[in-house]
């Protein structure tokens, strides 16, 4: 009796364990674009009718999977929280505009935003750059277009009635970059690709495009490093066909109502995490050397691009 007892606990341990793992391998949809939900204690929705001051919520644009982010921002929680001596929140959405409503509306104390989202944040509610990371000895980044290794596409001009992953309407290096590069030669996504779908993150869109479900994609330069060294299985079937001009790296700010007194003390926080141990781990994890005081000239490319052509938030 014993062993039949112990015999159904196995399987239905082994039953629950094949559901998560489908559950896991189909957490994508990129036929339909959605984000990839995630349900973390470290991760919690802003509720605006009971804020709490001694909760700090710090908002993370979706430029890698929440998974990844959850993944590799846990230790620069944890860092900020021994700072502070508050706790954190960890807040995430799925486009990029919703982490810049949350910004403008106070909603959230700090945001990790990508370049695009920060030059109509400071343009549309004056936000506050408050620091930017270097990554491998650099300040700056640039959106890549990328294909397969083996595919027969090697221009912009071979894109031609392709299948194309972008990643957030607001991303510079996942969509307006590319845009950009279109309008140079009198085109269109809409009259040039096949179809378009949007991934919500740089990792998905690069995986669209290793796995065949797209033909090609725009991305951020950084993540494709970060993917290279921790998954070089994935890049490696990847190869890069274009490149646009570079930027300054994605930033992070405060809203415009932050007093002065907690803008400096944020930034003395960032600047000085790489001379303590604790916070060099946290950087580590994220792969930056270190925060730096940002140019903000360095994103005047993403301003004279969107000055010049068209860029639409609101598609889906």
């Amino acid at each position: 009796m014993k062993s039949k007892i112990h015999l159904l606990v196995l399987l239905w341990i082994l039953s629950v364990a094949i559901l998560m793992s489908i559950l896991i391998v189909n957490s994508i949809n990129f036929n339909t674009a959605d984000a990839v939900p995630v349900d973390f204690s470290i991760t919690k929705d802003i509720n605006t009718t009971s804020y709490n001051q001694d909760v700090f919520r710090l908002a993370v644009s979706s430029v890698i999977s929440p998974v990844e982010t959850v993944k590799g921002y846990r230790p620069l929680i944890k860092y900020l929280e021994d700072k502070l001596g508050r706790r954190i929140e960890l807040v995430q959405r799925t486009t990029y505009k919703e982490v810049n409503d949350l910004v403008e509306t106070g909603e959230i104390d700090l945001a990790f935003i990508c370049t695009l989202s920060y030059v109509e944040a400071e343009k549309n509610f004056r936000a506050k750059l408050v620091a930017a990371p270097q990554v491998q000895g650099s300040a700056y980044y640039r959106s890549l277009v990328i294909v397969r290794e083996d595919s027969n596409i090697n221009t912009i001009a071979d894109l031609q009635n392709k299948k194309f992953a972008f990643t957030d309407p607001m991303s510079f290096s996942g969509r307006a970059a590319m845009i950009g590069e279109l309008a140079t030669i009198g085109r269109s996504p809409e009259d040039m690709f096949s179809s378009i779908i949007y991934t919500y993150s740089h990792d998905n869109s690069l995986r669209a495009v290793a796995d065949g479900v797209v033909d090609a994609a725009c991305i951020d330069s950084l993540v494709f490093d970060l993917t290279a060294e921790l998954y070089p299985e994935i890049t490696n079937k990847i190869r890069i066909i274009h490149t646009s001009p570079f930027v300054g790296n994605p930033p992070v700010i405060l809203g415009a109502d932050t007093s002065e007194e907690e803008f400096n003390m944020i930034r003395k926080i960032l600047l000085n995490m790489h001379n303590e141990e604790a916070g060099r781990r946290a950087l580590e994890t994220l792969m930056y050397d270190k925060f730096l005081m940002p140019d903000n000239d360095s994103y005047n490319y993403i301003r004279s691009l969107i000055e010049e052509v068209r860029i639409d938030y609101y598609v889906r």
